[in-house]
């Protein structure tokens, strides 16, 4: 009962914060969304800076399990794995949030209350993007040689791009840039 109390404290706190945006939210309306008592919500979470944070803490916990799958599946190629957890990673946080003055809000606020968790979730990313690039480089599928850069190198300058194309793209654009991107660096590590 512990665990889906909590879960539902969360997802009412992500109702909450993602038609209301950071700053009209606060603990009592929080509390209404999730249907449960001010003394409940405040057990599990402390305040809205911290009920923001697990917000955003959850979604890249659920990201990040879907990429590890992909990392795990040894059937696809490397850039088609690349692509796989590069399309999870891309999806934005506040995805489901249409009013621009509320994802604005959002934004602003994930970039200073929880910028140390999207800092961890770039280094995640990059982290399987590295182990991605060198299992091809180990079934020769890719080559790094004439790049000049290790497959470190190469996932931070991914992780770089596609974090660009997020920041300053149109939601129903990113997808067709992060394949235009991956088509590039995947035609420039071909192996010959």
């Amino acid at each position: 009962m512990e665990k889906s109390t909590k879960q539902a404290v969360l997802l009412g706190a992500r109702q909450c914060f993602f038609q209301h945006g950071y700053s009209a939210s606060n603990m009592t309306l929080i509390s209404q969304y999730t249907g449960y008592s001010r003394v409940t919500v405040h057990k599990y979470l402390h305040n809205k800076d911290d009920a923001f944070r697990q917000v955003c803490q959850d979604f890249q916990i659920n990201a990040t399990q879907a990429s590890q799958l992909v990392l795990e599946e040894h059937e696809f190629d490397c850039w088609q794995s690349i692509r796989q957890v590069m399309l999870i990673w891309m999806t934005p946080t506040f995805e489901e949030v249409s009013d621009e003055q509320v994802m604005g809000d959002l934004k602003y606020h994930a970039q200073t209350i929880a910028k140390d968790i999207f800092d961890e979730a770039r280094k995640s990313v990059s982290n399987m993007c590295a182990q991605l690039l060198n299992r091809g480089i180990q079934r020769n599928e890719i080559q790094l040689s004439k790049l000049g850069i290790t497959s470190n190198q190469l996932s931070d300058i991914l992780v770089a791009c596609l974090d660009g194309v997020r920041g300053h793209m149109a939601n129903q654009e990113v997808k067709a840039a992060c394949d235009n991107i991956l088509k590039i660096y995947e035609l420039a590590t071909q192996a010959r």
